[in-house]
């Protein structure tokens, strides 16, 4: 077509003539000087499908004729907003923000694709600019090499076919249906086209033999003006009947159907029509299975008709759709939107918009895609849809965060989430994701779940995981804490009993025992004040520290050897049976005792343990004398480290990228809690002795945003 013939064409759908009309023309020309020939028809033809097939008007024409300039960079936004409008260019960067979605993972998840297309095209009229382009396409397919051919065929059939079908363009779907399963089913199609020349002379025979006494019959009742024809099915649809029914090609219902259509007046339509049905299964004896009533309860869409199969002429079954001329515009125009039955969807958004497009597509003379404020989409709001690495797309609420989408792949990815990237920006776990966002998830086996997680999280998902996490930790917490308290009670020998437990609750101002064994292991809780409630009479001792002079007045033994091994204990070096007690993990270096177990073995422990005290004073017989040896050899030893700071994304990275330059040392743990604006973190370390720890904790006392760095006894902390 020329533009003379579009802009002619377009005239029952341009409102205002006078002003619209020359800007068509207007922005033709603009593009005629910049585009080839064949680019030129190209566009032309596009506007003929968004004319004939869908009926748009001037704005989406000119955005067909001005998007390849602007791309070209042939006209500025500001040129184009100032001589076409705000919305032409809406509409061109609508179409560029969709045409950027990848859709080559669609057929897998192809709901969720075309649901991230209508979120992205705030303009109804992207969506229906897309779909002409898209169909212009397919009819210039053969310039497209083969894989390209596939590909734009597995893109029409998975995602525009199923669109156009909501959007009621049902000449376009099928169009589209047809033209792909050429190209991708092509066997199937030759197969099932073949089948249907080969019956069509004895088909039409069939339907004239099943008309003409039906005919005759309802002229004789006296049923208004009708009109009888035969209603083919497309070679897409019959394919899909054989795949989903599971049925042979000679036992499918609806091969072909004969449609009634009744020229009724509006008033007696439902008795018009059922009075035509009791007509046939008067004829035909029809299959009380397949009665569909769609005139008393019209679907949500709107459609109405009525469909019966009757057995007719050789026992062959033949669908009948009884219907008025009122009920079947609606429906051939395509404005039923079958598919908000077929898949379930009632949402109010939905059902709301498609009656919007169609009441659009019915009355086109109204130009109602000419009136901006209803052209612009209101659905899926409540929904964002985000890409993954390789592609794959998945449905959030809107509002979520990049940690919902951490907890939507997998629990554990969500527990161990540290950040991420969007669309390959670095990004905290707070980061609201939108439409189109492709998003990587950044994890670390030393993350777990935070409280305060619970507080920006969007789905019940992500908030059931946190919790649970949460709760198994503050149980192994509890657990832990009551191991500590029991083994308090077996120093005192008081019995460890839930009696002797709920006589400390109500002096320590606790409710529950739980609520004392959390505070054990949160160190709020002073034994001496717990073994008071049992025995008044003893005084508090409070562990003091103890120097090497200590134990020289205590044992009357001597260190008569030096040397070359690891340790030396009373007179003997490093062929005892020996053990570094856990409770004060010491390191070389540090100042150390011995103790000989009741098993007879002996526990190593740092002249400052905790228990250093109660030892000597209870057990003064079985402490004897050690020191490290002179033996340099590659022992690791098991230190805690206790860093405080500030509540940073980079403070963790940075203090792990400090212990990862040093060759020497090596993290076995870490446990990470933040409150308040600030964050502790419990280190464990393999380290070599106590002058590399000292370095450490120097060197992590320089760390930006860190507070404090000290060394804690690892197993008093696990047992609180």
């Amino acid at each position: 077509m020329s533009i003379t013939e579009i802009i002619e064409l377009s005239k029952p759908y341009v409102k205002e003539h006078e002003r619209d009309l020359p800007k068509i023309r207007q922005a033709y020309d603009f593009c005629e000087s910049y585009l080839s020939q064949d680019e030129l028809v190209l566009v032309l033809n596009q506007a003929e499908i968004a004319i004939s097939l869908i009926g748009l008007g001037a704005k989406a024409l000119m955005s067909i004729f001005l998007k390849p300039c602007f791309e070209k960079n042939a006209i500025s936004q500001k040129e184009l907003v100032s001589e076409y409008g705000e919305k032409v260019f809406d509409i061109i960067t609508g179409l560029q923000r969709v045409e950027k979605i990848d859709t080559r993972r669609s057929k897998l998840q192809s709901e969720n694709f075309i649901k991230l297309i209508l979120s992205q095209a705030d303009d109804v009229r992207v969506v229906l600019v897309l779909i002409s382009a898209k169909l212009n396409q397919l009819r210039n397919i053969k310039a497209l090499n083969d894989s390209d051919q596939l590909a734009l065929c597995e893109e029409l059939d998975s995602l525009y076919a199923p669109l156009a079908h909501r959007l009621g363009l049902y000449k376009i779907k099928t169009e589209m249906e047809e033209m792909s399963m050429k190209y991708l089913h092509n066997d199937i199609y030759k197969t099932i086209a073949q089948q249907l020349a080969e019956k069509k002379a004895s088909r039409d025979e069939y339907i004239r033999k099943f008309i003409e006494p039906l005919k005759s019959l309802l002229e004789s009742k006296g049923i208004p003006p009708f009109e009888i024809k035969g209603r083919p099915k497309s070679i897409h649809s019959i394919w899909n009947k054989l795949q989903k029914g599971k049925v042979t090609f000679e036992h499918i219902y609806d091969l072909f159907a004969i449609r009634i259509i009744i020229d009724s007046e509006q008033e007696n339509e439902k008795r018009d029509c059922w009075n035509v049905y009791s007509i046939i299964s008067d004829l035909y004896r029809p299959n009380p299975n397949r009665l569909r009533d769609w005139i008393s309860s019209p679907k949500s869409s709107g459609y109405e008709s009525l469909h019966t199969t009757v057995l007719g002429p050789e026992n062959r079954w033949v669908e009948v759709q009884i219907r008025t001329r009122r009920m079947d515009e609606v429906a051939e125009k395509g404005h039923a939107a079958h598919w908000i039955y077929k898949d379930g969807e009632s949402t109010s958004n939905s059902v709301h918009w498609l009656a919007r497009i169609r009441d659009v597509l019915e009355n086109p003379s109204d130009a109602s895609f000419e009136n901006d404020s209803n052209s612009r989409m209101e659905l899926y709001t409540d929904e964002v849809f985000i890409f993954t690495p390789q592609g794959d797309l998945r449905k959030l609420p809107a509002e979520s965060t990049l940690l919902d989408f951490a907890y939507d792949i997998h629990s554990n990815v969500g527990n161990t989430c540290t950040g991420g990237k969007v669309n390959d920006k670095i990004v905290t776990i707070k980061q609201v994701l939108k439409n189109g966002d492709r998003v990587e998830i950044l994890t670390s086996k030393n993350q777990s779940p935070k409280q305060d997680w619970l507080s920006f999280v969007r789905t019940s998902k992500a908030r059931q995981h946190i919790k649970k996490y949460l709760r198994e930790a503050e149980g192994k917490m509890a657990e832990a804490g009551k191991e500590t308290l029991a083994r308090k009670f077996t120093q005192w020998n008081v019995k460890f009993s839930d009696e002797n437990i709920r006589k400390l609750l109500k002096p320590l101002n606790y409710k529950e025992p739980f609520d004392l064994y959390m505070a054990v292991m949160d160190n709020k809780v002073d034994f001496s004040a717990v073994k008071s409630v049992f025995d008044e009479k003893l005084e508090d001792k409070k562990p003091i520290p103890i120097d090497f002079d200590d134990f020289n007045s205590k044992i009357n033994r001597k260190i008569t050897k030096e040397s070359d091994g690891l340790l030396v204990i009373d007179e003997v070096s490093d062929n005892l049976d020996y053990k570094l007690a856990r409770c004060c993990s010491p390191i070389k270096g540090d100042d150390i005792f011995g103790f000989v177990a009741a098993s007879g073995g002996i526990k190593i422990h740092r002249l400052n343990c905790p228990n250093a005290f109660n030892m000597m004073e209870t057990y003064p017989y079985r402490i004897i004398k050690a020191r490290w040896g002179k033996s340099d050899a590659n022992v690791d030893f098991t230190v805690g480290v206790r860093v405080v700071g500030n509540d940073e994304i980079s403070i963790v990275n940075n203090i792990t990228e400090f212990l990862s330059r040093d060759q020497l040392v090596k993290l076995r743990g870490i446990n990470l809690n933040s409150k308040d604006g600030n964050f502790e973190g419990m280190l464990t370390l393999s380290i070599k002795d106590i002058d590399h720890l000292d370095k450490i904790l120097e060197k992590l006392r320089q760390i930006k945003g860190v507070h404090s760095a000290e060394r804690f006894d690892i197993a008093r902390r696990s047992a609180m």
